[in-house]
This record gives C-alpha cells, structure tokens and sequence, in this order.
C-alpha cells in the first residue's frame, strides 16, 4: 500500500487548506477519513506550535537578516579582482626592478680575452623520482682583468652537452668591481639574465589583461539618456 502524502497550505500564517494524496480540503472537517484528519491535526498542531515559538518580528533575527543580505551583497569578485590586479602591479615591479638591474649589470661590465682552462663536470638530477640524472660541464676560464690581475672563474652556466672544450679562446665579461663575477660573452650567457625580467612580465601582462577584460564585462554599460 502506497504511503499517503499530507500538505497544509499556509497564506498569512493561517491555514488555508489540506492535502491527502493531492485531494483539497477547505477545512479538516472535509476530510472523510478520520486518520487522515487526525494526521492533518496533528501537523497543524505541530507547525502552529512551532510558528509560536520563532518570532518573525524578534530583533536578533532582524540583525541575523541584515547579516545575511550583507553578506549576500558582499562584492566577492571585486575583491578577487582587485588581488589579481595586486598580483599583477608585484609582477609587472618585478619585472621592472630585474630589468633595470639586468641593464645596469650589461652597461657595467667590462670586457677581456680569455681561455677555457678546465671543465667541470656534475651530475644533476632532472627527475630525482625516477633518479634520472644528467651530467652538465662548466668552464673554468682564465683572463686579466684592467687592474692586470689574473683571475681563475669557474662560471655558474652549464650545458649538457659541453659548450667549450679546455684551450677555447673567449671573450670574458665581468664585474670590474668584483671581477669574480664574470660569465663568457655569448647569446646564452645574455639570454639568461633576461629569464626573470621575461617571465615575471609575461605573467604580470597577462594577469592585467585578464583584470581588465573582466572590469569590462562586469561594468554596466552607459545608458542612452
């Protein structure tokens, strides 16, 4: 036997009417079945008990209420843009701040020629899950500096495989005031410096991009007066 299904239809807190199985009743003296009034009876008493006992009117619901549609109304993807707008200010400094550096570096440096005179060899992992290692060579190179000091630099940029052999002649590029600080002029060596510069300003142009393209759709449009 299929479960009966009960519904009170309420209209200024009041009852107004009462269901059985989609039958509608103006008053619980309409239902033919005195299960299915006390049923309804029982539901009545429960909701109207019920209805006492929570004051629409009560002023802490009032507050919560306000709390609600404040927070309903609470500009969530403002904020989001304005942190992606923040992100992108970081970014485009970054790129700006590592640019100018970069430059500086390049107009600082002096120049002298040189020889590889030993290559060193490691190993590196380039998966270290797998244990998947690679060998990368770096040149040592020896050069004068304009003070006429000889200088002995093992430089900081690998290559698998080797880029230079010992014997190579090579035009060194170095700090003047910290002549330890030198790299081999070629097209990687320069590439390198503008690796941070590049990437940050990539992001940083995208994520404005992004921000502004948002602000656009979500601007209402200007009205014809």
């Amino acid at each position: 036997m299929a479960k009966k299904k009960y519904s009170i239809n309420w209209e200024d807190d009041s009852p107004v009417s009462f269901e059985v199985n989609g039958v509608v009743y103006e008053t619980l003296d309409d239902v033919p079945d005195e299960a299915d009034r006390r049923r309804l009876e029982s539901m009545l008493e429960y909701s109207s008990n019920d209805m006492e006992d929570f004051d629409f009117n009560d002023e802490e619901f009032k507050r919560l209420r306000e709390d609600v549609e404040k927070i309903s109304k609470f500009p969530v993807e403002k904020v989001v843009l304005w942190i992606f707008s923040g992100i992108a200010s970081i970014m485009l400094l970054v790129a700006g701040i590592s640019s100018i550096n970069a430059i500086a570096k390049i107009n600082s440096e002096a120049s002298s020629p040189g020889r590889v005179v030993d290559m060193i060899e490691r190993r590196l992992y380039v998966n270290e899950q797998d244990r998947i290692v690679e060998e990368y060579y770096y040149p040592v190179v020896e050069y004068v500096s304009s003070d006429g000091k000889r200088h002995t630099v093992q430089l900081s940029e690998g290559s698998n495989p080797a880029s230079y052999e010992i014997g190579d002649e090579v035009t060194v590029l170095y700090d003047p005031e910290h002549p330890l600080d030198a790299r081999i002029k070629s097209f990687e060596s320069s590439a390198l410096m503008w690796v941070l510069p590049g990437i940050t300003g990539v992001l940083g142009v995208a994520f404005l991009v992004a921000v502004l393209v948002v602000w656009k759709v979500m601007l209402p449009e200007p009205t014809d007066i």
